[in-house]
């Protein structure tokens, strides 16, 4: 059986809720003032070394095993260390332009094909011209 305190560093495969596995070099550690698990992952052919530390809610299980054994399982996980969100940005201007677009189109919809309309809105109307003018025509 193996005597885990709080100078251990030993080879794990940790196996997280969400479906996550990482695996490496398994200690505890303390950050915050809670308790977490420290993984420290190594090096593969996709990315570098990293470290990674989990809440003792976020764990599943930990198996212990060689270090062999650990380096292959994090080698077949290819577990990136950053998954990050980063959506496409576009500039104002060209934001601008989208809403144009949106707007002729809509305005096309209510005229051609009978979108329902509450107030009649062309492209290019104003809040502050008269709802009342008719002589308005869409510069397209």
């Amino acid at each position: 059986m193996l005597n885990v305190d709080d100078t251990t560093k030993t080879w794990g495969i940790v196996e997280l809720m969400g479906h996550k596995v990482v695996a490496g070099q398994v200690s505890k550690s303390e950050m915050l003032g809670a308790p977490l698990l420290r993984v420290d992952v190594p090096a593969t052919s996709s990315y570098p070394e990293f470290t990674q530390f989990y809440g003792t809610a976020a764990v599943y299980c930990v198996t212990f095993v060689s270090e062999d054994v650990a380096k292959l399982t994090a080698e077949a996980n290819m577990t990136n260390p950053v998954s990050v969100y980063v959506p496409d940005l576009i500039t104002r201007e060209q934001a601008e332009e989208k809403v144009r677009m949106y707007q002729e189109e809509i305005w096309r919809m209510r005229l051609f094909r009978g979108l329902p309309v509450d107030e009649p809105v062309m492209p290019g109307d104003d809040d502050d011209q008269d709802p009342d003018d008719e002589g308005d025509e869409p510069v397209f």
